[in-house]
């Protein structure tokens, strides 16, 4: 329940359901909030006060306006109260009042409160002034005050006529993130996956949202970040995983736009997923990939003993078809007779339709590789020739297709080769090697290179 204070000479107090919440979430922590609310204006000049606002609004993002044109309406002021109650609080605006307090021995100081830190407390007590330190006090009274549990919005508004009108709210609120989560299980017999993905939505705002009609928003829109109000917000206590019928995707401007078909509660402090996502028999491509290269610079004349990766990468490679992906993390497992194997996980990138997947899921344990520098030549003082020699080793009980991937550099030229490449870039080639089973295939080829 949203509550909306009135006030006009008397105070008025009242509160009201939230007709309607519209909530647009963006994958960079923020979101954009539509409330529509029916208040009751007083005529000529009154405050309005909302409470159970996110604590991390951001204030210059708010607007507050009528829906229809039947009332001379302006806002004078607007004024967002974030001093919210705590320890440090309480001290600041006790300064030069009058406090009680007793030590743990008993003894009652009662005074003028003159500082505080993190250690030590100062009174002025009738004809002399006490120095406390903190860990020995017991207990501490202080005069009733005026402070806020909550933040608060306050409008000051002018209106022509007393009357009952829709009213929309809207601003930005950091601390609101959502993410895809995605759930794959391979079939490796059959080389094909099937995908599960959940929106997962994490809301630290500070205030529940209940009845929300939501839309999610993938893409990188460009927002400038701004400081904002520093309150702790601790982790979120709980975890709710619910079974929606699934968001619509469409596109809007240069990013895609999920809308969830029902309505839905963002409690604060919860992590929510919803099922968006159900995908059978996708065709994958198992791949292995070698690429031997630790440092991504020519060596020039410091070759001999050059460390090397010995670790062969497995991959698989789908491709994405039907929906948009937004980006997430994809954790992958197989199923077994004594259970499920995890068998890798990796994010993906936002990925339209049409595009593939790549997913590196982590190292082959019976494969392995070896590259080594057999000869280096300086030409001239910019050319050099260079020969090298990778082996890949099999240990499987099947033969393997691995892609050695090597890296060139400056105007390069191939003079000798073992085995067939294919040109990635300007700067990257791929040998695709097949290695039989309890074999090693070893391959070599000869660059001339000029910087």
């Amino acid at each position: 329940m949203k509550k909306i204070f009135i006030f006009l000479g008397l105070i008025v107090s009242f509160a009201t359901e939230s007709k309607e919440i519209k909530m647009v979430i963006y994958n960079q922590n923020f979101a954009v909030c539509d409330e529509e609310r029916e208040i009751e204006i007083p005529s000529g000049k009154s405050t309005i006060i909302f409470t159970d606002i996110p604590k991390f609004i951001e204030p210059t993002s708010i607007q507050f306006y009528p829906l229809s044109n039947n009332i001379n309406f302006s806002i004078l002021e607007q004024v967002f109260d974030y001093d919210i109650l705590n320890s440090e609080k309480v001290f600041s605006k006790n300064i030069g009042k009058k406090v009680d307090i007793i030590t743990k021995d008993g003894q009652l100081h009662s005074g003028k409160l003159l500082f505080y830190d993190s250690g030590y407390i100062g009174i002025e007590e009738k004809d002399k002034i006490s120095v406390l330190n903190k860990e020995n006090l017991m207990k501490i009274n202080f005069e009733i005050m005026e402070l806020n549990l909550k933040p608060k919005l306050k409008f000051l508004i002018q209106s022509n006529k007393n009357v009952v009108q829709k009213f929309i709210l809207k601003y930005i609120t950091s601390n609101i993130n959502w993410k895809a989560d995605y759930v794959g299980e391979y079939n490796e017999e059959k080389n094909k996956l099937k995908i599960n993905g959940f929106i997962t939505i994490d809301n630290k705002t500070g205030t529940d949202y209940e009845n929300v009609s939501l839309v999610l928003i993938a893409g990188e829109v460009k927002k400038i970040a701004e400081p904002v109000p520093l309150t702790k917000v601790g982790l979120a206590e709980k975890m709710e995983r619910a079974i929606i019928p699934p968001f619509q995707e469409s596109q809007v401007f240069e990013y895609h736009k999920y809308t969830l078909k029902t309505k839905t509660d963002i409690k604060d402090g919860e992590i929510k997923q919803i099922n968006f996502l159900s995908k059978k028999d996708i065709k994958v491509d198992k791949k292995y990939v070698y690429d031997g290269t630790v440092h991504r610079y020519y060596h020039y004349d410091n070759w001999r003993n050059l460390p090397y990766n010995e670790k062969v990468e497995v991959l698989i490679e789908f491709k994405n078809e039907d929906e948009v992906l937004p980006s997430g993390k994809l954790r992958v497992f197989k199923s077994e007779k004594d259970g499920s194997l995890f068998i890798g996980e990796n994010f993906i990138s936002h990925t339209p339709i049409g595009e593939k997947v790549k997913l590196s899921l982590g190292n082959a344990f019976d494969i392995k590789g070896e590259r080594k520098i057999i000869s280096h030549e300086k030409i001239s003082q910019q050319i050099f020739k260079d020969t090298y020699e990778i082996k890949i080793k099999n240990f499987k009980k099947e033969d393997v297709l691995v892609d050695i991937i090597e890296h060139l550099y400056g105007t390069w030229e191939i003079l000798e080769k073992t085995h067939d490449y294919e040109k990635i870039d300007a700067y990257t080639i791929k040998f695709p090697v097949k290695v039989k089973n309890n074999d090693q295939v070893v391959l070599k080829y000869t660059v001339m290179t000029k910087f």
